[in-house]
């Protein structure tokens, strides 16, 4: 077999290879103390790498929290942009929801009253909960508009 020049890309993978082998099958004495041979100073060393570790976590963490905030907004936004009729009066709202309620009665825990007696509802609440159902797609907008209009 010819003898190739090898790269310098493929010189520093052995390189890097015998190190970490190296680093693998040295004891932790020896480890330090070729650091303080080199006048390196374990303990900052400690601190430095935990510290880069730390920030790629933290950094790691805020893009997905962004990334799930930013999915969120999209939806919220989706939502609010999409329209909902209503019936026109609370009662009518109301009598809807308890309708929706007896006929699937699955969905009462999904709703924030499960601890309180549902005429203890307000107005704002009953409406909140029909745009949620609404918008879930278990309504469909037949139901939902108010027949006396």
């Amino acid at each position: 077999m010819v003898n190739k020049p090898r790269s310098e890309s493929e010189r520093l993978g052995r390189i890097l290879d015998r190190l970490a082998e190296y680093i693998e099958t040295a004891s932790g004495a020896q480890l330090l103390e070729d650091a303080r041979l080199e006048g390196r100073d374990p303990a900052k060393t400690v601190k430095r790498v935990k510290g880069l570790l730390r920030q790629a976590v933290n950094t790691h963490s805020l893009r997905q929290l962004k990334k799930a905030q930013e999915g969120y907004e999209e939806s919220v936004t989706a939502m609010k942009s999409r329209f909902v009729e209503l019936p026109a009066t609370p009662e009518r709202r109301r009598s809807l929801l308890e309708a929706i309620l007896s006929q699937q009665p699955a969905l009462r825990p999904a709703f924030t009253f499960q601890n309180r007696d549902f005429t203890e509802l307000t107005d704002e609440d009953v409406e909140n909960h029909l745009r949620k159902l609404a918008l879930l797609g278990v309504l469909d907008d037949g139901k939902l508009a108010d027949e006396d209009d």
